[in-house]
């Protein structure tokens, strides 16, 4: 009888040597895009235009085993870096990943992306309506979020779920002195970055229906201002939103909510004469939601999508001045002659409270 296991479990060894061969997979995503934005309160007279090759990226994943691999994503923005061009050159992703046999868990290490919201995640160009990716997630939710870290993962039937251990961000870039500037300028971006707080995330959706993704997330830590030692004068801060998106019977809806606190655990002697310097605590939160419906059956098209959407954008960074949220109203556009090519044209109207702008742009984008 343990002759019999025994063959039995060598036996499933060489199968799965065979059908198993460690190796490297390349993918990638990139998209250019032309603005041309305009002043309404001064017979749109022209503000600026531009024609920017925005993001190249490439994805080089390695797998050792079915289980163990490597997964990394290395990015070019705006075509030149170095001298005096501002292009810039970022590694978004390197972390050793473990998956189970079964696909319902796993962990991992190294640099990775924060859960939070839709884009940070799922950020290729043909996976969202708009040329640009929202306001919303430049100001609220920083896309693109990454640095050192690790992470745990598992989905149990409908719901998923995933915790990531993340650096310290960096509260001298949150604050002036004065007040908050949100989030975005506090990524350390996994260089040289310290862990005296460490950043916490957590994050869970449900897919339970057809073409439906809801869920949301809480990112909390500790940010050292510089103003005094790093475990004593800090931004304390979190991140609550909630999301949405339905991908179904021609229907493209997407929305999502944030909101962002920030409190200043001052011990220092920044103030006048020496006194510890405090900055007020202060509220930022926002939303997008973008609604679109595939017409291309009505033009007996088949084997593409093309989807004329309509989409709102606000934003506040302060709630503690007098200065109303910043509104974005969207119409556009997107054609997806296969599903990983993207060509698209939207037009923003954008009140700044006391300035407007009108922006019209052109995109294309691809994955692969």
């Amino acid at each position: 009888m343990k002759k019999i296991l025994l063959t039995a479990l060598l036996f499933c060894f060489v199968v799965a040597d065979e059908f198993f061969e460690p190796g490297v997979t390349i993918g990638g995503y990139g998209e250019m895009h032309y603005t041309n934005s305009v002043d309404p309160d001064e017979d749109d007279a022209l503000a600026s235009t531009k024609l920017d090759f925005h993001r190249w990226i490439m994805f080089v994943n390695y797998n050792w085993t079915p289980e163990w691999s490597l997964k990394s994503e290395l990015e070019i923005e705006h075509n030149m870096i170095g001298g005096d061009y501002g292009g810039y050159v970022e590694l978004e992703q390197a972390y050793v990943n473990y998956h189970n046999a079964d696909g319902n868990w796993g962990y991992g290490a190294g640099v990775m992306l924060i859960s939070a919201g839709i884009i940070n995640e799922t950020h290729e160009p043909p996976t969202f309506l708009s040329v640009e990716r929202p306001s919303y997630n430049k100001y609220i939710i920083p896309t693109t979020w990454f640095g050192n870290g690790a992470m745990a993962y598992g989905s149990f039937g409908d719901f998923h779920a995933k915790f990531v251990l993340h650096e310290d961000m960096d509260g001298s870039g949150m604050t002036d002195g004065t007040s908050f500037s949100g989030l975005r300028d506090g990524r350390a971006k996994g260089y040289e970055s310290s862990a005296y707080h460490w950043t916490k995330n957590m994050a869970i959706h449900w897919t339970g229906m057809e073409g439906l993704n809801v869920g949301g997330s809480f990112t909390f830590g500790g940010a050292p201002t510089g103003l005094g030692d790093a475990d004593e004068d800090y931004v304390d801060w979190n991140l609550f939103e909630v999301h949405g998106q339905y991908e179904a019977n021609n229907l493209i809806a997407t929305f999502e909510y944030g909101t962002t606190t920030f409190t200043h655990e001052a011990m220092n002697t920044a103030g006048a004469d020496g006194s510890n310097l405090v900055v007020p605590e202060q509220k930022t939160n926002g939303y997008y939601f973008h609604l679109g419906y595939d017409v291309s059956s009505m033009m007996g098209w088949e084997d593409c999508k093309l989807v004329p959407w309509f989409g709102m954008e606000s934003y506040d960074l302060n709630d503690l001045d007098d200065n109303d949220a910043i509104a974005h109203t969207k119409m556009g556009l997107t054609w997806w002659p296969t599903d990983n090519v993207a060509w698209k044209v939207d037009y923003d109207m954008k009140d700044n409270n006391d300035s407007k702008s009108n922006t019209l742009s052109l995109g294309v984008g691809y994955m692969f």
